[in-house]
């Protein structure tokens, strides 16, 4: 069984390797980002170091008392966490004007499940290559690298101060067919600010500024940019 440093070292690169793969995902104004994924690595590594080490006291007892017909399952909490993700992997998916956002998402969190029971394990390089291997086929194959060829775009909105703002936000863009694929609202003194990434646009990306003239017009739109 590893000592407590080693433990404690296994939940910090566990920690970190979900962390790096949930930073990806805040930057592209993801639902789930940085804190969540550390926390995911993190919980899955400590569960696995329970699953794999944590009834050796039990053994030892059975050892010493003769308890042949006492049995344990070491891999039954582990099988559990690929279970439990699930619940928290269908949070992040959503269905929007018969499009389906958030499937990447959803599967960087199981497979950040997989890197902390790896971790939890001691296969640090296995853990370590699964965290590069996933980061970089997120960056690699997302809709607006130069291998995929979708246009996508981020858009910056000062609205005022009116509580229905970001709905009325929303159903604007909706009736001009664009859908994001990330919305963050953040309230400030001067109203709240909106940053919106497209994953794909219907049209190129020089003709986005006579798309979004309509909604220079709107009342409750202060500035917009791009």
């Amino acid at each position: 069984m590893p000592g407590t440093l080693e433990c404690l070292l296994r939940l910090a690169l566990a920690a970190l390797c979900g962390g790096i793969i949930g930073l990806e995902r805040e930057i592209r104004l993801k639902e789930a980002g940085v804190r969540t994924h550390l926390i995911v690595g993190f919980a899955s590594c400590m569960m696995m170091i329970v699953s794999k080490y944590g009834f050796f006291d039990m053994l030892e007892f059975a050892a010493a008392h003769n308890y042949d017909t006492m049995k344990l399952d070491p891999s039954r909490i582990a099988a559990g966490l690929v279970t439990a993700i699930s619940f928290l992997g269908a949070g992040t998916i959503f269905t929007r004007n018969r499009g389906i956002t958030g499937l990447t998402t959803a599967a960087g969190l199981w497979a950040t499940v997989g890197i902390g029971m790896t971790t939890g394990a001691g296969m640090y390089w296995l853990s370590i290559f699964g965290t590069c291997f996933i980061v970089v086929i997120q960056a690699i194959l997302h809709r607006d690298h130069v291998l995929v060829g979708h246009v996508t775009a981020a858009v910056f909105v000062q609205l005022s101060d009116e509580l229905d703002g970001p709905e009325r936000l929303r159903q604007a863009l909706e009736g001009l067919g664009l859908t994001p694929s990330g919305c963050k609202f953040e309230r400030r003194d001067a109203g709240v600010s909106a940053t919106i990434h497209f994953d794909r646009l219907p049209c190129p990306a020089g003709e986005l500024g006579r798309l979004l003239a309509p909604l220079m017009a709107e009342p409750y739109i202060k500035s917009l940019r791009w």
